[in-house]
């Protein structure tokens, strides 16, 4: 992964032969608020709001220019946040109660974005590297998104709308792109991607909805789009350069698609 774990620690030890000049901006507006904060380097930045009653935070940087924005709004809120190496950032932004936002990166300028709307939703990024960048949104309810990155230049999007909605992938190897979206209910969606120059794209709408995707290998490339209730699409693409793109239009199709081997090409349409 481009040396990077060397050039980390070459960098954090230099910077702690300067004077240390960290910035923290914490901001607590309500009752019975709870906030760590642990800053250890060079130049690191925290910003932290909390708005309401009950919130907690964990914020811990180590190494040179990491920075954190976070902030909840209402009650109950968390956030866990550990930053360790250069120039990684991470912005939070929760708005209702119960939420639960956590975030690990190690690593050079990797990226995440958070952002929750409602109540008791939870999500996740964990990245190790460079370069990786982690979007998460989730809007309603019981919600949780898991996203786990090694390797560089990685790309995940979560999108969640609804209530119960469940999307995880993982990402291990260089360049890979994943993008799940889910609007409805009970929709579940889980990816796994190893190897370099992948693509899955998951994209639900309606309730009750399963998509399941394994990539291993390089330049593989997945499409699996359900509108309708109760449909499962599940495919593994092991090899190279392999297509596939799966269309379910109704309700309660099943599709099972395995591709073993490189170049191969797969299209299925359903509907009822």
């Amino acid at each position: 992964m481009k040396n990077f774990i060397t050039g980390v620690f070459t960098l954090m030890a230099m910077s702690f032969t300067f004077a240390q000049a960290n910035i923290d901006v914490s901001t607590q507006n309500g009752n019975m608020n709870t906030a760590t904060v642990d800053q250890t380097g060079l130049l690191n930045i925290n910003s932290l709001t909390q708005d309401g009653n009950r919130n907690t935070a964990d914020i811990d940087q180590v190494g040179v220019l990491n920075t954190n924005d976070a902030e909840s709004i209402g009650n109950r809120n968390s956030i866990d946040v550990d930053q360790w190496g250069l120039a990684n950032s991470n912005t939070v932004s929760q708005q209702g109660s119960r939420n639960s936002a956590t975030t690990w990166q190690a690593g050079i300028s990797n990226s995440t974005q958070q952002t929750q709307i409602g109540r008791r939703n939870e999500v996740s990024s964990w990245q190790l590297g460079s370069d990786n960048t982690a979007i998460q949104f989730q809007n309603g309810r019981r919600n949780d998104a898991s996203s786990v990155q090694a390797g560089d230049d990685n790309f995940a999007l979560q999108l969640q709308d609804g209530r119960r909605n469940d999307a995880s992938g993982m990402q291990v190897g260089d360049g890979n792109i994943l993008v799940q979206y889910q609007s409805g209910n009970d929709n579940s969606a889980t990816h796994t991607q190893l190897g370099d120059g992948n693509i899955a794209v998951a994209a639900q709408v309606g309730d009750d909805n399963v998509a399941m995707g394994a990539q291993t290998g390089d330049g593989n490339l997945l499409f699996q789009l359900q509108s309708g209730d109760s449909n499962t699409a599940i495919d593994v693409q092991t090899g190279d350069a392999n297509f596939a793109v799966v269309n379910q239009s109704g309700n309660a199709h099943v599709h099972l698609g395995t591709q073993m081997g490189n170049g191969n090409s797969l299209m299925v349409n359903q509907s009822n």
